[in-house]
C-alpha cells in the first residue's frame, strides 16, 4: 500500500510540476541593428520584448562596443513627425513590447569596425526590476536585401 501511495504522490508531484512550467519569463528577441548608410550618422536598433511575470519598464540598453545609444519613439507633433528621446519604455506583464521602424527604436552611434565586420553587436537590456538580458544583435548593412522571413513578416 505505502508503495503505490508514493507512486501516486510522484506522479501527482509530476503533474503539478510540470503543469507551473516557468510561466512568462521576460524575453528580448529578433534584435537587429540597421547600419546607417551615411558616415557619421546614428544606427537603427530594433527588437521585440515579450513581457515576464510582472510589469517592468526598459531603462537602458548598452554595448561596450558603440560611443552612444539612446532609446527613442517617432511621435507625430502638429503634423511632422519627430523623434522623441525616451528614459523608460513600460513592458507590461505578458505583453510584447516591439522596437520598429516608425515607433520605439535603438539610435546607435559610433559601432565598432569589429562588431560591423562580425556582423553582431553583443547588447544588454536593462530593466527597472534589475534583470539584464543579454543579446547578440544582428548588424545588417545599409541597403541589405532582406531574408525571406522578413519579407513575410512584411505582407503581414
Amino acid at each position: 500500500m505505502t508503495k503505490h501511495l508514493s507512486i501516486f504522490f510522484a506522479g501527482l508531484a509530476a503533474v503539478f510540476l510540470t503543469s507551473c512550467g516557468q510561466g512568462n519569463v521576460l524575453l528580448v528577441k529578433d534584435v537587429v541593428v540597421n547600419l546607417s548608410p551615411v558616415e557619421g550618422n546614428p544606427s537603427a536598433g530594433y527588437a521585440t520584448i515579450e513581457g515576464g511575470p510582472e510589469d517592468v519598464s526598459l531603462v537602458s540598453v548598452t554595448a561596450d562596443d558603440v560611443m552612444r545609444m539612446e532609446m527613442h519613439e517617432t511621435v507625430e507633433e502638429n503634423g511632422m513627425a519627430m523623434m522623441k528621446t525616451l528614459g523608460k519604455v513600460p513592458v507590461p506583464a505578458g505583453e510584447t513590447v516591439k522596437f520598429e521602424p516608425g515607433g520605439k527604436h535603438l539610435m546607435i552611434w559610433g559601432i565598432g569596425g569589429g562588431s560591423v565586420a562580425q556582423g553582431s553587436l553583443r547588447m544588454i537590456f536593462i530593466f527597472s526590476n534589475d534583470d539584464r538580458i543579454q543579446v547578440d544583435a544582428v548588424i545588417k548593412q545599409a541597403g541589405a536585401a532582406a531574408t525571406d522571413d522578413e519579407k513575410a513578416d512584411s505582407t503581414e
